[in-house]
């Protein structure tokens, strides 16, 4: 990306005497160096015997003392570029600046090179570290003793006017460094609860108080984490929600009574409702079952009946194929008295059948020891003859 900037006269000339005060202080800083440099090789060369001379003469006996005079001013700014070494460690970045404007918003760990000072500055930042702050909680001041406001409760209205309180954990890191450090005006954990407060106070008042505290509480978080990163990105602050969790949802002290009762009975209703799901669930199969096996028992007798009738239909064709065969032969009265015989005996197997002419008597004695099971008797006379 090519970055254009466009400046007034003005501004060009101040950045040229800037520029070249700071060139005069450097100049000044080099020839201040050597000078007091000229003087600790002097005062070296002509100490007494005092112990701490000996001890410095010994620590460098090994410098070229004329090297060193020769060459200092080349020494003195070798030392000065070499100071814009500098290291950024795992899990940290550095923002670079030059005369305070970033040029360099997010330099990963690792051994790196900037201006030496006062052209660049780095500026590192834990960006791996997750960070901890309590809403609506009076325990969370002692981790900023320099914050004097008190949090107090955290007491909002659900969707259906209803007042809860909250106590919340957020967890929080840096994203973007540069943002983190140039574009809040205070500390990061006073916009973290700022933001927070307003997450929840815009939640809850979408919210109804059941499912705060109940049935949709999961759901009331992950829309509460939402809210505040929205808010924390437009602020350009530079921090990344980690997660918001609730500590206590809870009603006031003043009706939290009746909000137990009302969640008992939710909780009754629940265990109502599932006892009767699953008595359901049990009693349809086995109602289903047994619809079904009467649905086939029903298909077999019907079927059996169907199959009986066809029998007869059957065998009432034969026996009329018969009769009327028989009919022109014995007559027809005769034919059917037969079959009318025929088909006694099968309707009655068991019971002894006597055929007694009309008019006529019998003896009922002469019956007692008889198993025929038809017998025709002749008339009787007057005389038992």
């Amino acid at each position: 990306m090519r970055i254009v900037w466009t400046m007034t006269m003005e501004q060009t000339k101040n950045i040229k005497h800037y520029i070249e005060n700071l060139s005069k202080q450097a100049l000044t800083a080099v020839a201040f160096l050597v000078r007091f440099a000229q003087r600790l090789l002097t005062t070296i060369r002509s100490a007494d015997g005092s112990s701490a001379m000996i001890d410095i003469r010994q620590a460098f006996k090994h410098v070229d003392a004329r090297f060193v005079s020769k060459n200092i001013v080349l020494i003195i700014i070798a030392i000065y570029f070499l100071s814009g070494v500098y290291i950024v460690k795992s899990g940290e970045a550095a923002v670079i600046t030059r005369f305070g404007k970033v040029i360099n918003p997010k330099v990963t760990e690792g051994l790196h090179y900037r201006l030496p000072w006062p052209i660049d500055k780095e500026t590192v930042v834990n960006v791996s570290e997750v960070r901890r702050e309590s809403v609506g909680l009076a325990s969370s001041e002692p981790d900023h003793p320099k914050h004097v406001e008190t949090p107090g409760k955290l007491q909002v209205l659900s969707g259906d006017t209803n007042i809860v309180d909250y106590e919340v954990i957020v967890q929080y890191q840096v994203r973007e460094p540069a943002d983190y450090l140039f574009n809040i005006d205070y500390a990061a954990y006073q916009t973290v609860r700022d933001a927070v407060r307003a997450a929840v106070t815009k939640v809850s008042a979408e919210t109804a108080v059941d499912n705060i505290l109940t049935s949709e509480r999961q759901s009331v978080l992950n829309r509460l984490q939402k809210e505040t990163q929205t808010l924390l990105d437009s602020y350009k602050s530079g921090l990344a929600v980690v997660s918001v969790n609730f500590q206590k949802a809870y009603p006031p002290d003043e009706v939290a009574d009746a909000f137990r009762d009302v969640s008992s009975a939710r909780e009754d209703k629940s265990k109502i409702m599932n006892e009767a799901e699953g008595y359901k669930n049990s009693v349809i199969p086995e109602a289903r079952g047994q619809a079904q096996k009467l649905i086939t028992e029903a298909s077999s007798s019907a079927q059996a009946q169907i199959n009986e009738a066809s029998g007869s239909a059957v065998a009432f064709t034969g026996v009329l194929a018969e009769y009327r065969t028989n009919s022109s032969i014995y007559g027809e009265q005769v034919t059917r008295f037969r079959l009318y015989l025929e088909r006694m005996e099968k309707i009655f197997p068991k019971i002894i059948t006597y055929i007694v002419k009309p008019g006529e008597r019998v003896n009922l004695k002469l019956l007692e020891n008889n198993e025929t099971k038809v017998s025709v008797f002749p008339p009787q006379t007057e005389n038992g003859r």
